[in-house]
């Protein structure tokens, strides 16, 4: 993988669940990787009419180097977008780069 292709920088972030002080719980998301290079590729768009509003959803390939632990419970923060981890495939199985499968937050 040429590095040169990695122009973009992002966040991979993980579920926290904290108490909210009053029995239940509160549910936010904390940086588990900072300034990740990635390249980000669109590959489809598509637009819905569900009760009568009208819902965009983009699917993009985001590839990085190989990070171990990563699921599809994590996301993805590009600046001020987010994307939601659909899958993940370890190109060759030789832990050297992921290609991520995910769908933008609209």
């Amino acid at each position: 993988m040429r590095a040169g292709t990695l122009r973009h920088s992002i966040s991979i972030q993980t579920q926290v669940e904290t108490s909210d002080g009053m029995g239940g719980s509160v549910i936010s998301w904390s940086d588990v990787y900072n300034d990740v290079p990635a390249a980000i590729w669109p590959l489809s768009a598509k637009e819905r009419l569900d009760s009568m509003k009208l819902e965009l959803q983009t699917t993009h390939k985001i590839r990085i180097r190989y990070l171990s632990g990563l699921t599809a419970d994590n996301r993805i923060v590009f600046g001020s977008r987010t994307f939601n981890i659909i899958s993940i495939i370890n190109a060759d199985e030789r832990n050297r780069q992921l290609d991520i499968l995910a769908t933008e937050e609209v």
